[in-house]
This record gives structure tokens, sequence and C-alpha cells, in this order.
């Protein structure tokens, strides 16, 4: 939350963001911030389920939206995109990116957490083995290098990154739209 300033931001689109858990937290955190959950069809009964549940059901809204097909309804000046790249094939994942840039103000923050392999596709370590998991599980999805990301972020308009890889192999990365 603090790598975000989240404190300092408006509306957080959390794409393919499952049971909403990241934005409702991020809304417990911060009380002026509004949310949106974007999820397919087939999860958002659940997800509007543990919304309607939480004590911020009021600011976290949810949405049934496909982003590898459009650019999300709504705009934002932070989105979030955590453990979702990685089950899509390359050519969706680098849409979806490029359909979230979309609408993401100027000044607006793309974060992706997820796991990130080096170009060399050998480390870190604990991502080549999670990758295995990515690649018997999901049609297509695998865990995608610090390359791809550059250049699906790029081509969404936002032409720098920071990234800090955590102890876990785990792996934080943000960029700012100009």
């Amino acid at each position: 939350m603090e790598r975000l300033g989240l404190a300092d931001r408006r509306h957080l689109l959390d794409v393919g963001g499952g049971s909403g858990g990241l934005a409702i937290a991020a809304c417990e955190l911060c009380p002026d911030l509004m949310a949106t959950v974007l999820e397919l069809p087939s999860i958002t009964p659940i997800t509007e389920t543990i919304v309607g549940e939480s004590g911020v059901s009021d600011r976290v809204g949810v949405v049934e939206h496909n982003v590898v097909e459009s650019p999300p309804p709504t705009s934002c000046d932070v989105a979030v995109f955590r453990a979702v790249l990685q089950v899509l094939p390359h050519d969706d994942a680098r849409q979806t990116v490029i359909n979230v840039g979309e609408m993401i103000e100027s000044g607006g923050i793309m974060c992706i957490l997820s796991r990130v392999l080096q170009d060399s596709r050998l480390e870190p370590e604990q991502t080549v083995a999670q990758n295995l998991v990515f690649l018997n599980i999901y049609d297509g999805g695998q865990a995608y290098t610090v390359g791809e990301h550059r250049e699906w972020l790029e081509a969404a308009g936002f032409p720098e990154f920071d990234m800090f890889t955590r102890p876990d192999g785990r792996s934080i990365i943000t960029a700012t739209k100009p």
C-alpha cells in the first residue's frame, strides 16, 4: 500500500480481483479511496457476496467485465493486477495491460503483483519452479519475463517502470502514466 501511495489516490481498479480482498483491504486502509473490482461472469456473484459482507461495501463496486476484450468501463488513478497476467496466454496478457492502460488517468499508476522471470527465464529460482505449475494448469498461462512486461507497459503508454522482487520471488512492478 505504501509503494502505491494509496492515501493520495481516489479510485482503485482491481483487475481480476477475485474475492475483492485487495480492494476491500485498500479501502479499509484509505478512508477516501473508492474501488472497483473487475471480474468475469462466473466469479462476480462470489465477489459481490464477499464485498457485500465487508465493512466498505459502499466504496467497493463489482463490475462484470472481460478486460481482454475491451477497456474497463471506468477510469481510475491506480490499477492493480494481482496474480492475473500469468493465467493468460501471452497475447491476452498484453492486450489486457493495453486495455487497462487506456483507462488510467494521466499521473495514475499501474501495479503488477506477480511472479516475474528475468529475461534468461532462469531466475528467480522460486519463479522458475512456480512457472511449471502455471504451464501445467493454465492454457497458455506462464510466468512472463521482465522484457515482456516492459514491452506490454510501453505499448500501453507507460514508458518506464520500477520493479522490486521480494525475497520469496514475487515481484511488484509499478509504472506511472505520463
